[in-house]
């Protein structure tokens, strides 16, 4: 699992005149923790909302899995306890969750997407070796999906692709591709014309049957 590390904030001004201002992505951190241990043997990540009553998100998180997550918690109950616990707030937080890992009865991977505004809990298949991703998507869609030009006749002509073979992959592999994957995102969007809203350092948790642990991960400091 891997994360950046930015969050942009957008405030609202109402003016004398009552225009409303909006101010598009004026606050910014590259300091935010998005993936967290849950368990010795279970992740999850987040993006979407980063804020509950202008407050961190991730101070919520922390304390969710500390009241709310225990060693034999499973990927499913905590994707279920996800949805509870951010439902109490007014309004509903539009965050999701990738939850990832083994749970303490079985060692075969679990994984499951949680959309907490719509209180939503949709179980991958583990079966096929693969990647998901979540948050700003389209910069990695088009690097590793299947594109097409399109042609002055409004035709489009299908560029050569190249399948990844994440069957073959070792969880060096594994690690070098979660990367990839975030690093690439973050050095596109520096050079487009558009709010930068990745950045920062990245995050790595990796996660084996008989624990997690991290590859890389930003520490405090002075």
């Amino acid at each position: 699992m891997a994360s950046d590390s930015r969050t942009t904030y957008t405030t609202t001004n109402t003016l004398s005149n009552g225009t409303v201002e909006k101010n598009i992505g004026v606050q910014l951190t590259d300091t935010t923790y998005k993936t967290f241990v849950c368990n010795e043997r279970i992740g999850l990540s987040t993006c979407g909302t980063s804020s509950i009553n202008n407050m961190p998100i991730a101070g919520f998180i922390e304390e969710f899995i500390s009241m709310k997550v225990t060693p034999d918690s499973s990927v499913e109950q905590i994707s279920q306890d996800l949805i509870v616990y951010f439902s109490q707030y007014t309004p509903i937080p539009n965050t999701h969750f990738i939850v990832a890992g083994y749970n303490k009865d079985d060692n075969k991977q679990h994984l499951a997407r949680v959309y907490v505004a719509t209180k939503q809990v949709l179980t991958e298949n583990t079966d096929d070796p693969g990647a998901i991703w979540d948050g700003e998507i389209d910069v990695l869609l088009r690097l590793i999906k299947s594109v097409a030009i399109k042609q002055t006749d409004g035709t489009y002509k299908d560029l050569k692709y190249y399948n990844i073979g994440f069957n073959f992959f070792t969880l060096q592999d594994a690690i070098d591709f979660a990367k990839y994957a975030v690093d690439s995102t973050i050095k596109t969007m520096f050079f487009q014309d558009r709010i930068k809203t990745v950045g920062g350092s990245i995050d790595i948790l990796a996660i084996k049957p008989n624990g997690a642990f991290w590859i890389q991960h930003k520490e405090l400091h002075a």
